[in-house]
């Protein structure tokens, strides 16, 4: 590796790292997954703390569908039509449901809250984010971060009621 500055091997060493770490999808195509990955924003947007999207939630819904869940393909395929098609509606100008305002999503999951595909998109949106990593969500502990808990190695008593019942006598 002569000539090459401490820079460039950092570089080189950065894309490595972005290529080892690549991920390809199981069951969606990226186009469908942009458009799911939007919804599921909107139903857990990041703020201050990290949302659907920073959890990697989209992941955990593509590992679904082409596993425990291969039954709820169809779901998801009709039911993002029928949004698609409400999105055309309420929103003609409007190339995607990723190119929506956060305004207008809200607007549009409102008109399909009832349905059986925004209830499962719910369903794998809070699993995916609150379930462990291994699984393709919850990227960088982001439900941990939301809920403010301290990771520890150890943890001491009492660990609920029970201990502190046990403590006291």
């Amino acid at each position: 590796m002569q000539g090459l500055t401490r820079r460039e091997l950092l570089l080189a060493a950065a894309c490595w790292n972005e290529v080892l770490h690549a991920q390809s999808f199981k069951y969606l195509d990226a186009a469908t997954a942009s458009e799911i990955e939007a919804i599921a924003e909107a139903i857990l947007p990041g703020d201050q703390t990290p949302g659907a999207r920073e959890a990697g939630v989209i992941w955990f819904i593509d590992g679904s569908l082409a596993g425990y869940d291969k039954d709820k393909q169809a779901l998801y395929k009709k039911g993002l039509a029928e949004t698609q098609a409400r999105r055309t509606a309420l929103f003609p100008a409007s190339a995607s449901i990723a190119s929506l305002t956060p305004e207008q999503r809200i607007q549009l999951l409102q008109h399909i809250e009832k349905t059986e595909f925004f209830a499962l998109v719910r369903r794998h949106t809070v699993l995916g984010f609150f379930g462990h990593p291994r699984y393709g969500g919850n990227r960088n502990g982001a439900s941990v971060k939301l809920l403010g808990f301290k990771e520890s190695m150890m943890y001491s008593p009492p660990f609920g009621y029970y201990d502190r019942e046990a403590a006291a006598k």
